[in-house]
């Protein structure tokens, strides 16, 4: 679950957020975006969306992809959608990443960029994009990696200082999450992003149905 201490964080932090991370969310973004396999006119979900800054670049290279954006700082989903305004293949949804309002099998891809680290359960984050995702759509996640030795003193202290964090996964058990879900791994890496921060890049495929 992502705690409510999260949204309050970001909804105080939304107008400088882009500023501030400027160069780190655009180092991580183009990971996912690099790892995404798009054919042009799938439907994606975008969670944790933040500004839109994803949105932004996505609708640049994707331009007839459908993208969903989700996020549960209110103060976030504004700047978001004043900054798609004009892109009606784009919108945008106050909601949470573990219990997603969307039906099964909605989406043809799936990322979460910069999240996972917020979230206290998240297996059953995981569960839950697996659920909305189609057979043989992809999910892709970019975050945080514990396998850095520096990351794993920063997991320590955060753990005593900042309400807002929750985990930061090994690349092996969050493959590893992944393919209990019923996921096939097709990619894994590992990269460091201004200033100092080690993440990892999943991208996975869920299987198809079997046939009846």
């Amino acid at each position: 679950m992502l705690s409510t201490s999260v949204a309050r964080h970001y909804n105080r932090l939304a107008r400088q957020y882009d500023r501030r991370w400027r160069v780190y969310v655009r180092q991580t973004l183009e990971h996912t975006l690099g790892a995404l396999r798009l054919s042009g006119k799938e439907r994606l979900l975008d969670v944790g969306c933040g500004t839109g800054e994803f949105e932004r670049m996505a609708i640049e290279r994707f331009p007839e992809v459908t993208i969903v954006g989700i996020d549960a700082t209110p103060a976030m989903i504004e700047l978001a959608q004043a900054k798609l305004a004009g892109c009606p293949g784009v919108t945008f949804h106050v909601g949470w990443a573990d219990t997603l309002p969307f039906g099964a099998e909605a989406f043809d891809a799936v990322v979460c960029t910069n999240t996972l680290h917020h979230l206290h359960a998240p297996k059953q984050a995981l569960r839950e994009w697996v659920r909305v995702l189609r057979p043989r759509g992809q999910l892709i996640v970019v975050d945080w990696c514990r396998d850095f030795w520096h990351c794993r003193l920063m997991h320590y202290w955060l753990r005593a200082v900042d309400r807002t964090y929750a985990t930061m996964p090994r690349l092996a058990e969050l493959q590893a999450m992944a393919e209990e879900l019923g996921l096939a791994v097709e990619g894994t890496s590992r990269f460091i992003a201004e200033p100092l921060y080690g993440m990892l890049c999943v991208t996975a495929r869920k299987a198809m149905r079997p046939p009846t």
